[in-house]
């Protein structure tokens, strides 16, 4: 195309300057000017006189040959980096778009601040962040610097206003006063407008007043200049009600360790260093709260001891299951020797943090020692039934004395208690040995009352319920007396002199006979 260069180089704010076919300048604008003027100029292929663009095959740093292609008609664009100054990367770079001028082949050649490009592409991806990130970002001018209710909004990230539940066009131009009057009593408004004074950045959490939503935001503010500031925020309230459950549960949980009944530890797996422990487990062991947090077992314990401790616990660990020790030895430098029971657990950490190592011990010598005296005790009790057992046999006994014939002699004084251990004991004999016949020698009783002959009648009506015939032997003329003078009737029992004479009926009711020997009858 053919064009006039003048009217057009001027209207460009970047620098630029019209050659023709002969690299000539036909024109250069004002930007130009002064760039060339000024230091940190683009490095050019000029003639002595500057009037020319030198072309090939003049050596120069600047790809000549792209600038002939254009004044040549090959091509129609081209963008060429001009070296600066070292060897840095390129400050400037060269447009050039082919022309007609006067007629003849020319080209248009614009100079390009390649770090003022960055600049704007940083300033372009800085404005992308601002706006797509999940923090409030605003800014705010004091356009009177001795008035804080002049702080208006100029700017305001989209979730500036999602965090302030107001659209942003519906605060931008209004002043801070107007969107949140409620904050200048928290002296908001006043600190932003000292900030720019000042110069200095601040952050801040607060928590925002009722007619705000009581919420708690933290905030950071910065001076931008020119009596701007920046505040970057974000809502926190979640973030700090998780946090306060955690607190509460962390102390919770702290509370619940210092007061186990147990003794608590827990190593890392690297260096099975003590990671926690509890005051008891401290205790134990004479140590100071906190003492023992950060060392080993080598740090407390003899080599050898703590060698087989740890390698002991990196088995477990890499066992991977709890292991119980019902009874193991411990001894202590404040209790001496102890009995306790004890539970050892790899536990899984959180992700990327290893692995720990908890252990859990209950001082268990005192229990061993009432465990050891029930146990005492059990033995003497069982010791003492027994006996008892066989007081009662030998109080109240079954002899047999002939197949089918018992005789339970009596001694002593005859009370209730001995009363149904005879029903009990005479009916057991009976059973045992197949009794026809049962002999109760009372030779041995003190004396008979009412309650001794109801317990004798009793062990006769059991007798015969079983199908055994019972007689009594032994009494005394005194208890004859007796039992006459109480008016005692003993019924069909049947009565006998002594021993002799109750075996001989048992046996002659069995069918014997009895004869003298020979060599007694002399």
């Amino acid at each position: 195309m053919s064009i006039d260069p003048r009217p057009l180089i001027d209207a460009l704010d970047d620098p630029a300057l019209v050659i023709d076919a002969r690299g000539a300048i036909r024109c250069k604008n004002e930007p130009l000017e002064r760039l060339l003027a000024g230091p940190g100029a683009p490095m050019l292929p000029l003639s002595p006189d500057g009037d020319h663009v030198l072309l090939p095959p003049a050596p120069a740093a600047v790809d000549l040959a792209r600038i002939q292609a254009l004044l040549s008609g090959e091509i129609d664009r081209a963008e060429i980096d001009l070296p600066g100054e070292g060897s840095g990367a390129p400050r400037w770079a060269l447009r050039g778009l082919s022309c007609a001028i006067g007629g003849g082949r020319g080209a248009l050649l614009r100079f390009i601040d390649l770090a003022e490009r960055r600049a704007r592409e940083h300033q372009r991806h800085c404005a992308q962040v601002i706006e797509s990130m999940r923090l409030g970002c605003a800014f705010l001018a004091l356009e009177d610097p001795a008035d804080d209710r002049s702080l208006r909004y100029v700017y305001m990230n989209p979730a500036a206003g999602r965090l302030s539940s107001k659209p942003t066009e519906a605060m931008v131009g209004r002043t801070l006063d107007e969107i949140a009057p409620s904050l200048r009593g928290m002296g908001i408004p006043q600190r932003l407008a000292e900030l720019i004074r000042s110069g200095h950045a601040v952050e801040n959490e607060a928590v925002l007043p009722p007619e705000e939503g009581l919420r708690v935001i933290t905030s950071s503010a910065f001076p931008l200049g020119d009596q701007r500031v920046a505040v970057i925020y974000d809502d926190v309230t979640q973030r700090r009600a998780t946090e306060a459950s955690l607190e509460d549960a962390r102390v919770l949980l702290d509370a619940i360790i210092e007061n186990l009944p147990l003794m608590l530890f827990v190593k890392d797996e690297a260096e099975l260093r003590y990671v926690r422990v509890n005051r008891k487990f401290e205790e134990f062991h004479g140590h100071a709260p906190g003492a023992l947090i950060g060392k080993c077992a080598a740090d407390y314990l003899p080599q050898a001891v703590a060698a087989k401790l740890d390698a002991y616990t990196r088995d477990v660990l890499a066992g991977g299951v709890p292991v119980e020790m019902p009874e193991i030895p411990m001894r202590s430098s404040r209790f001496g020797d102890r009995i306790c029971h004890a539970r050892w657990v790899p536990m899984e950490a959180v992700k990327g943090k290893g692995r720990y190592f908890l252990g859990l011990i209950e001082d268990v010598t005192e229990r061993k020692k009432i465990e050891e005296a029930k146990r005492h005790e059990a033995v003497l009790l069982e010791t003492q039934r027994r006996l008892l057992e066989l007081i009662k046999e030998l109080s109240t006994p079954s002899i047999p004395i002939h197949p089918g014939i018992l005789v339970v002699p009596l001694i002593g004084q005859m009370d209730g208690s001995r009363g149904a251990q005879l029903m009990e004991s005479l009916a057991g004999a009976i059973e045992r040995h197949h009794a026809q016949f049962v002999i109760i020698d009372i030779t041995g009783v003190t004396s008979v009352d009412s309650t001794v002959a109801n317990h004798l009648l009793q062990a006769t009506r059991v007798a015969r319920l079983l199908g055994a015939e019972c007689s009594v032997v032994g009494a005394s003329p005194g208890i004859a007396r007796t039992v006459i003078g109480l008016g005692i009737e003993f019924g069909k029992l049947t009565a006998h002199r002594d021993l002799e004479a109750g075996f001989r009926h048992a046996l002659a009711r069995k069918g014997y006979v009895i004869t003298q020997r020979a060599d007694q009858k002399a």
